[in-house]
C-alpha cells in the first residue's frame, strides 16, 4: 500500500513524498523518483504508477516533491532532494531501507536534481556537507547548464532562466553551480544515464559529456544513447529503461 502525503520537513510545506516498500522486515535499497517539467511545473504523482513497479522487484521507492521556480529558483529545488536523501538516511531504520541503497532517478529536469543529488559534496543553499545518493539514475538530464546559448536548444531558454531566477550573463559562477558537470569527482557514485537520438527539448549531447566527464574521473558509468528516442520515451523504451534502473538499484 502507498504511504501519501508523508513529510520530510515539517517547516516546509513542499517538502512531500509518497512511499511504498515490499511487505516484510528485510533490508531494501531505496529507489528516490524525481519528477521533471523544467523546474517550473510537474508534481510527484507523475511516477505514482512506478512505485509499484519497484516494490515487485524487491525495492522500496518513494516518490518526492520540491519546491519550484520561478517563485523558487535555484538552489531551492537541489536543497530540498539533498534534504530528503538526509531524511531516508536518518530514518532509514523506520523506513526499512538500507542507508547505503539509496538511488536517486528522475527524468528532464527531475534527472538534473538526480545528479545533482549524487553529486554534489555540499547543499547550495546552505554550503552544509551533502548525503548524497548511492547511485543516479539519469533519463535525459541537463547536466551543463554553462554556455546555454550553444549548448541548449531555444525552447530550453525560458525555463533555464526561470530556474536560475535571471539569465546567464553576470551570474556565470552560480550557473556553474547548478550544474552536475561542475560537481564530479572521484569517488563520485555510478551512474546508468538514458537519452534519446531525437530528443528536442535536451541535447544529447548533454548526457554524452555527462558520461565521458564521469569516466575520465574514474566514475563507474553507463551510457545508452535509444535511437530513434524522443523527450518522451515510448512505452516500449520505457519499460525497457526501468527494468534496467531496478537491477540497478539491486546491484550498486
Amino acid at each position: 500500500m502507498i504511504q501519501r502525503n508523508l513529510t520530510y520537513d515539517p517547516a516546509l510545506r513542499a517538502r512531500q513524498f509518497d512511499f511504498m516498500r515490499p511487505a516484510g522486515n528485510a533490508t531494501v535499497p531505496l529507489v528516490v523518483l524525481i519528477h521533471g517539467g523544467g523546474w517550473i511545473s510537474g508534481d510527484r504523482s507523475t511516477f505514482e504508477s512506478e512505485l509499484p513497479y519497484f516494490v515487485e522487484q524487491g525495492l522500496a521507492c518513494a516518490t518526492i516533491s520540491y519546491r519550484l521556480a520561478p517563485l523558487y529558483p535555484f538552489p531551492a529545488a537541489v536543497s530540498d532532494v539533498l534534504a530528503f536523501i538526509r531524511y531516508a538516511r536518518e530514518n532509514a531504520a523506520e523506513l526499512g531501507i538500507d542507508p547505503n541503497g539509496i538511488i536517486a532517478m528522475g527524468n528532464s529536469a527531475g534527472g538534473h536534481l538526480a545528479c545533482m543529488a549524487g553529486l554534489c559534496t555540499h547543499d547550495p543553499a546552505k554550503g552544509d556537507p551533502a548525503e548524497r545518493a548511492n547511485g543516479v539514475v539519469s533519463v535525459c538530464a541537463i547536466t551543463d547548464l554553462r554556455d546555454p546559448d550553444t549548448n541548449h536548444f531555444p525552447i530550453a531558454a525560458s525555463f533555464l532562466e526561470q530556474f536560475m531566477g535571471g539569465w546567464y550573463g553576470g551570474a556565470e559562477e552560480k550557473w556553474a553551480l547548478a550544474s552536475p558537470m561542475s560537481h564530479i569527482h572521484e569517488g563520485a557514485p555510478p551512474f546508468l544515464i538514458f537519452h534519446g537520438t531525437e530528443d528536442s527539448i535536451v541535447p544529447t549531447a548533454q548526457s554524452q559529456s555527462l558520461y565521458a566527464s564521469l569516466c575520465q574521473a574514474g566514475v563507474p558509468a553507463e551510457l545508452h544513447i535509444l535511437e530513434g528516442e524522443e523527450h518522451g520515451f515510448t512505452y516500449e523504451a520505457w519499460m525497457k529503461m526501468r527494468e534496467m534502473a531496478a537491477e540497478f538499484a539491486r546491484t550498486v
